[in-house]
């Protein structure tokens, strides 16, 4: 079954709010895998550039710590709308990182002598944030990325972590990877 067919059919037998059945019938919600809708509708296209211009403003109006540390809080702010699928881990590191082999990424590799662990993501040709468009999306926006795994990590951990953005596609790679060591 399609992703939009689940949704609308979940809307019919009343999992969703009245909301949700407007929005799919007037085709405001786009999914994320959607990727066919995303290039034919304008909007996406119109947020993305907005959106581009919002992060480049940042520079002018914020000391550069500042930004980071907003950017960071987004990227925490939606791993804890995703807690559920890594909050199940917690305590087992190396099952987190096999589940994400399993998912997102190419590979993943856990030193516990130093407290290392890489995760190396898929190739790709755009980043995964709908609200990217990779032409034109600063390459501070990675700071995003950074409190995803921050709040991700730690959540497994259970300790605060550092993490290093090692490759991402808007820094010009054809993947994002990332090292994260316990602190």
């Amino acid at each position: 079954m399609e992703r939009k067919d689940f949704l609308k059919s979940a809307c019919t037998i009343g999992m969703c709010s009245c909301a949700g059945v407007s929005l799919l019938s007037t085709g405001t919600l786009t999914a994320f895998s959607e990727i066919k809708e995303k290039e034919s509708d304008w909007r996406i296209g119109f947020i993305q550039k907005r959106f581009a211009k919002m992060i480049a403003g940042m520079d002018s109006t914020l000391d550069q710590e500042t930004k980071v540390r907003i950017l960071e809080n987004l990227g925490r702010a939606c791993a804890k709308e995703h807690a559920a699928s890594f909050e199940k881990f917690k305590g087992n590191p190396e099952s987190f990182l096999a589940d994400l082999k399993n998912s997102w990424s190419e590979r993943t590799e856990y030193n516990k002598n130093t407290k290392t662990m890489k995760v190396v993501g898929k190739k790709q040709e755009s980043c995964f944030c709908p609200f990217v468009d990779a032409s034109i999306t600063p390459k501070d926006f990675c700071n995003c990325s950074l409190g995803f795994n921050k709040e991700s990590f730690e959540t497994v951990l259970g300790q605060p972590v550092d993490v290093c953005i090692d490759e991402s596609i808007l820094r010009g790679g054809n993947r994002c990877r990332f090292t994260i060591t316990l602190k």
